[in-house]
């Protein structure tokens, strides 16, 4: 339940929790609670002592929240009453019972939302997106957050700010999905920079390093690490000086400085084992490992893969325990010991497809969860509407009682005149809301469809990849594993594309230069090409084009570059590669150009055989084009199509 805690601070700091583990501080709220007299002192005595309770005894956390929320609705103080309700929730969000928690929560929310506390409300928003992440909804703790950060975004307190900001973080990096992780992760700790926030920007910084290297940015994640280590020796700041410092040994290993590494890891190792580490030394020896499998010291990486396989089976770590099976057997077949190496790829592939079945069943989970509340939520939404289309009949009625007294007054042809063309425009009107209403519901309805439906696509296409992905580390033949690698760069350029569909409010049509950007960026990635070597130029009109256009030119564009990537630059030789896109007089024109070591004599006869020619050529037949190679200082390719669509935005 500590990670929890960590999730709550934005709430606790509203809601001024503080912690009362020491006994003086307790036995001070048991005086006041001893009184009699029922006002806020009693009610915040109460509130207090239920958050105490939260981490070791949920039943007494419930019954203090409980005398708080009835406190509060005897002082008739809607703020502590939405308060109550919400010390409740989070109790038995501890107690593990989601119904109970959320039930709560969203009474807390309503009571907010009456009153007009958008402070408030994004705080319950918050204990709604985490309670859901804490069951492995990540979808509903998303939205939730985001809702959380947009009310915050309106009242302008920076520090709920970076904390909706870090916990957004949170979910994309559970999700797997690290460059967003580390740009939430950047945004929070660009705001904690603003405020002088010193512990927070530290946290942050962790944060931020950990997505770099789960992200593969190996230099990015040393300059962050580096940066954590001076901020942390300044506060003094020992157990992240520790983390920090295994971030950058980490780091160093990746990017291939073992000499530099080893001091640094032997140092980290000593103090993660004094203070009880567990979660650094997994990282810590698995660095190490590495190191001296680099230097064919393999009994000696032996040990420290070991280690840490050992730490993963006490922890329950099940994809570590996987990672350190998989370096076991690489270690074992770079020492000749083949039926090793067999026997821990065997393990490692059975814990691989067992995370693969559990997040399988995670996602149905989660799918399930998102479907049942928006069942509940057109429930709701039928019943509102029941209950408005009574107010209005009974409304009605009154109208036409006094109506009836007016007439006995006044002369009833006149009146009954008025009445009529009254009655009758307001039907018109009524009529015309009603259905200007549908459409507006149907839209939004619309909308929201063709969103999920582009993130499962993008989600199912990822899911290939990885699947794609897994089954390259078993395959030996060097063509057949390039052509899988091919398959899974194809099959990411169209995930990509319904990524930025769901992301943003266009759903038909794609921003091409952010596109190309991603996706030349995964293939950089994909080849390990630091932009340093190769260079990238963009050229790149802005232009939005239709689906049905960008998923053929992506994958041309795709071809094209890793075709590049992979023959133009052989060895470390350096260059750059050119991407121009322009649209001019009803003609759509791509050229992509590289300085490298040109195309070879018999290209024309090789190339035409290959499935990248074929799946070129029958792209530019769709789109009515035409595709022109030469060879000038380089490797020159220019297409023109002439039957593609822009967005309508």
């Amino acid at each position: 339940m500590h990670c929890r805690l960590l999730m709550l601070v934005g709430i606790l700091l509203c809601m001024q929790f503080l912690s009362v583990a020491q006994n003086p501080e307790m036995d001070s709220l048991k005086k006041v609670l001893a009184v009699s007299k029922i006002d806020s002192n009693l009610y915040d005595a109460n509130r207090l002592m239920a958050a105490d309770f939260w981490e070791i005894d949920t039943d007494s956390a419930l019954m203090y929240g409980n005398r708080a929320l009835a406190i509060a609705k005897k002082i008739k103080d809607p703020a502590k009453v939405a308060m109550g309700y919400q010390v409740i929730g989070v109790s038995y969000d501890y107690k593990d019972n989601l119904d109970s928690c959320l039930k709560y929560l969203n009474d807390g929310l309503a009571v907010y939302r009456s009153i007009n506390r958008p402070d408030g409300e994004s705080h319950i928003l918050s204990d709604i997106a985490i309670a859901y992440y804490f069951r492995g909804n990540y979808e509903l703790a998303l939205r939730n957050h985001l809702s959380a950060l947009e009310l915050r975004q309106k009242f302008g307190n920076k520090r709920f700010i970076a904390v909706s900001y870090n916990n957004i973080g949170l979910v994309y990096r559970s999700r797997k999905e690290y460059g967003n992780a580390a740009l939430y992760y950047q945004k929070s700790l660009a705001i904690k920079k603003e405020i002088n926030d010193e512990q927070g920007i530290l946290n942050s910084l962790l944060n931020v390093g950990s997505a770099f290297q789960s992200e593969g940015k190996y230099d990015s994640a040393l300059v962050i690490a580096r940066e954590a280590i001076t901020l942390a020796k300044k506060i003094n700041a020992a157990n992240d000086l520790i983390a920090a410092e295994v971030n950058q040994g980490a780091a160093l290993v990746n990017l291939g400085r073992y000499g530099e590494a080893l001091p640094i890891l032997k140092e980290v190792e000593k103090k993660s084992v004094e203070n009880n580490y567990r979660n650094l030394l997994y990282s810590v020896y698995e660095s190490l490992g590495d190191i001296y499998a680099y230097k064919e010291e393999f009994n000696e990486a032996d040990k420290y893969y070991r280690k840490g396989l050992e730490l993963t089976k006490k922890g329950s770590r099940m994809e570590q325990e996987s990672v350190f099976y998989r370096k076991l057997a690489k270690n074992a077949f770079n020492n000749g010991n083949y039926k090793q190496s067999y026997e821990f790829l065997e393990l490692s592939k059975n814990i691989t497809d067992t995370l693969l079945n559990e997040e399988n069943s995670r996602q149905i989970n989660e799918m399930a969860a998102v479907y049942e509340v928006g069942e509940k939520e057109k429930r709701i939404e039928k019943l509102n509407g029941d209950n408005q289309v009574s107010i209005a009949l009974a409304q009605r009625r009154k109208n036409e009682r006094n109506y009836f007294i007016l007439a006995s007054v006044l002369f009833l042809g006149m009146a009954v005149l008025a009445y009529r063309a009254f009655t009758a425009n307001k039907r018109k009107k009524e009529q015309l809301a009603v259905q200007n209403a549908v459409i507006e519901k149907a839209l939004h309805e619309k909308e929201f469809l063709m969103k999920e439906i582009h993130h499962r696509v993008k989600n199912n296409l990822q899911v290939i990849s990885s699947l794609l992905n897994l089954q390259s580390h078993y395959i030996k033949d060097e063509q057949a594993l390039e052509a899988v690698k091919d398959s899974r760069n194809r099959v990411q350029s169209m995930a990509l594309i319904h990524q930025n569909l769901y992301q943003e409010d266009n759903l038909t049509g794609i921003d091409v230069n952010d596109y190309a950007g991603k996706l030349c960026d995964n293939l950089f990635q994909s080849y390990n090409i630091h932009p340093s070597r190769i260079k990238l130029i963009k050229e790149i009109e802005p232009i939005n084009l239709d689906v049905d256009t960008v998923i053929p030119l992506g994958l041309i564009l795709n071809e094209l570059v890793t075709n590049s990537l992979k023959y133009a630059f052989p060895g470390d030789k350096t260059g750059a590669i050119k991407i121009e896109l322009k649209e001019a007089e009803h003609i759509l024109t791509l050229k992509v150009y590289d300085n490298g070591i040109g195309l070879p004599d018999d290209f024309e006869t090789r190339y035409k055989t290959t499935f990248g020619y074929k799946m070129i050529n029958a792209f530019i037949q769709k789109l009515k084009g035409q595709m022109k190679i030469f060879t000038d200082e380089g490797a020159k390719v220019e297409i023109t199509l002439t039957n593609y669509k822009l967005s309508v935005v």
